[in-house]
């Protein structure tokens, strides 16, 4: 438990670190739409959308493989091939 708290220490240090050295604002643009954020929001924004993604993304192939599973186990023997 001491060095799960330790690394988790560690990388809030790192993450604040992260954030003051990239304040700059950047103009991020798309279409007719633009915004001006801090570049370490950005990043972050960036990086959540990906783990967001990728947590749907493995998780919806899981569902489709176990359904013809689902279906072979409900369907009498004789049928099965």
């Amino acid at each position: 438990m001491k060095t799960k708290a330790i690394i988790i220490l560690l990388l809030a240090i790192l993450l604040i670190i992260f954030a003051l050295q990239n304040t700059e604002v950047v103009r991020v643009k798309l279409w007719f739409w633009g915004m001006d954020l801090p570049l370490a929001l950005l990043i972050f924004v960036c990086f959540a959308i990906g783990v967001v993604t990728g947590i749907i993304i493995p998780t919806s192939k899981e569902k489709k493989k176990s359904q013809p599973e689902e279906i072979k186990k409900s369907q009498p023997e004789e049928m099965q091939p």
